[in-house]
């Protein structure tokens, strides 16, 4: 009898989760940087985020408005309490929903808009014509870091000459501009200017620099963004 009665007793503690063995919190998660704020604003196309988090060592990033999925590293401590970080690329001018969610079955849920201009080519352009002009970029990835651009709102430009990926510099030329769509320009009427397209741009004026995609007056392109560095003076 003492040892039934003994069993019974051992069953209704297991059932209890006696002594706190085998019980699990909810996770929780919160977005710290690179604000705690529900929104953020940037000129470029990608930022890097994290935070806070315990009880799940998955965590998942997704911009909801692109559908870009990322899982984020963690660093765990002893407490069972971590930090969390994302690199979140391809941010789309306009509003970017980014939530960063903890756990599989049981989740908790943290999200931050991040921002971007709406037409980040108007955010390179040098002066609103060429005799206001008082700056101009050069692309760091050309030959000898020597081919330039400059960019005015009146739709002209003036662009050193030759193929930025296998050429020094030539001659400067002038040419008109054309908008190709948000993140990017065509440049018009001059066959021989170092750019033909730059597409991809992010950055702007006040940063001085800008990243964009080129293309040269070979017609060749490149995967990998060129960044642009603005220097003092005209060309």
């Amino acid at each position: 009898m003492r040892v039934l009665i003994l069993l019974i007793f051992a069953i209704i503690i297991t059932a209890c989760g006696g002594g706190g063995n085998g019980s699990s919190s909810r996770p929780t998660i919160s977005i710290e940087n690179p604000t705690s704020e529900p929104t953020y604003a940037t000129t470029s196309t990608s930022v890097s985020i994290g935070g806070r988090w315990s009880g799940s060592g998955f965590i998942q990033v997704l911009n909801t408005t692109t559908g870009f999925n990322t899982v984020a590293n963690t660093a765990i401590n002893s407490e069972g309490i971590g930090t969390w970080f994302a690199a979140v690329y391809g941010l789309v001018p306009g509003d970017n929903l980014i939530t960063a969610t903890a756990g599989k079955a049981d989740t908790a849920v943290d999200s931050i808009t991040i921002s971007r201009p709406l037409q980040p080519y108007t955010l390179i352009i040098n002066a609103a014509d060429s005799t206001s002009a008082t700056n101009y970029w050069t692309d760091m990835h050309s030959i000898n870091a020597s081919h330039s651009i400059a960019l005015f709102a009146d739709g002209t430009g003036i662009s050193t000459t030759g193929n930025v990926l296998s050429e020094d510099a030539g001659a400067t030329d002038t040419f008109t501009w054309s908008i190709l769509g948000t993140e990017a320009i065509q440049i018009d009427n001059c066959s021989t200017c170092s750019f033909q397209q730059i597409t991809r741009i992010s950055g702007s004026l006040d940063e001085g620099v800008f990243l964009g995609q080129v293309e040269t007056v070979s017609g060749d392109g490149e995967i990998a963004l060129h960044a642009f560095f603005l220097n003092s003076g005209t060309l």
